[in-house]
């Protein structure tokens, strides 16, 4: 199995906190020690320069070494139907990645869906961006994020993708269905016509700027924040 590398104090805390399949913690200072006494895991301390060579990421002196996020079976979706679910089309950079995990975490989101391939994967940069916000998601890794839109609205889901078009709402005048698929687009392209032509609504985010696009990981927050608005009146 892969292993995966958490860096930084609070994302290892969080880590080991939450019983993530943590296989051993590695710190630079042996005062720190005493923030593990109660783990049983396997403590190593080590120069800053090994913490160095395991990643580029500023790890802080704290380094976790763990097995590879589980991915769920979207049958899990289907039983369970949360009331969203974030559905992530081909985003390419980590950075993007983690901050929009980060993002999902501080909005209650916690099922996140993948494309298996043409994705940003998750990594030690991403899980670092994400300040420990991989915590208490769920993530789903999929072929088709098209066939898993249809299997879902199936069960009930509806879906809104982001757009720049003619049809696409406001935000202003969206009404959520739950439960509800929100769908984002890669940085450059945006979500995919394939993907688009089987979600129920597109969304649109109201500016008033010369810029027509703006950072995907912050078009993501301004989305969540806005169903969760919506949802709490």
């Amino acid at each position: 199995m892969r292993e995966l590398i958490v860096c930084g104090k609070n994302s290892v805390l969080d880590t080991v906190k939450n019983n993530l399949g943590v296989k051993k913690i590695i710190i630079s200072n042996k005062e720190n020690i005493k923030l593990f006494d109660n783990s049983r895991l396997q403590i190593e301390i080590q120069d800053v320069s090994f913490l160095n060579k395991l990643t580029k990421e500023n790890h802080q002196g704290f380094i976790a070494i763990m097995n590879d996020i589980v991915y769920r079976d979207i049958e899990y979706l289907i039983k369970n139907k949360p009331e969203i679910v974030l559905m992530l089309d081909k985003i390419q950079d980590p950075h993007n990645l983690g901050a929009i995990i980060r993002t999902a975490n501080a909005t209650g989101v916690t099922n996140i869906v993948l494309p298996k391939e043409n994705s940003a994967s998750i990594n030690a940069t991403s899980l670092k961006v994400s300040s420990g916000g991989f915590v208490g998601i769920n993530f789903y890794r999929v072929n088709s994020l098209s066939a898993t839109i249809t299997k879902l609205k199936k069960a009930g889901y509806w879906s809104y993708a982001t757009a720049l078009d003619k049809e696409a709402v406001s935000l202003a005048h969206v009404n959520y269905n739950k439960p509800s698929i929100i769908v984002v687009g890669n940085e450059g392209d945006g979500v995919s016509k394939s993907v688009l032509s089987v979600c129920d609504s597109k969304i649109y985010i109201p500016q008033k700027g010369t810029v027509q696009s703006m950072n995907v990981s912050v078009a993501t927050g301004i989305v969540l924040f806005d169903f969760l608005r919506k949802n709490e009146e």
